[in-house]
């Protein structure tokens, strides 16, 4: 639902779910770069995966990636607590319906960063 609030389309999910984000013509490089680093994070081989880092590095800034890298971890750590604790998920039609309710978008989300970076300069 996130997703779909911030503007991804159904057939970014689609590519995404079948697995083939890295040929797809709908991610740019930078888009895939962060997805191999958050699939190697989340498969816990990115430590001795130059490839993947070096097209991170790439495409990022030092901060950038310690950003992306704590996203990742902490869906990853929120994921396997659901697991762990056998957590019984909202259905999609539920989250369907909530996903009006939220009011997420990618511009409320632009925002609010932006709030937070101008409070770090003042």
């Amino acid at each position: 639902m996130l997703g779909q609030a911030l503007g991804l389309k159904d057939e970014e999910f689609d590519a995404l779910q079948a697995d083939d984000y890295r040929d797809s013509p709908l991610f740019d490089d930078r888009e895939k770069a962060v997805m191999a680093w958050a699939e190697a994070m989340t498969l816990n081989t990115a430590k001795r995966d130059n490839k993947v880092w070096e097209n991170l590095k790439k495409h990022f800034s030092d901060a950038e990636i310690v950003e992306i890298s704590l996203i990742t971890g902490m869906f990853n750590m929120i994921n396997r607590l659901n697991d762990s604790f056998r957590t019984e998920l909202e259905s999609e039609e539920y989250n369907r319906r909530q996903h009006g309710a939220v009011g997420v978008t990618r511009a409320t989300l632009e925002d609010y960063a932006c709030r937070i970076c101008a409070q770090k300069t003042a």
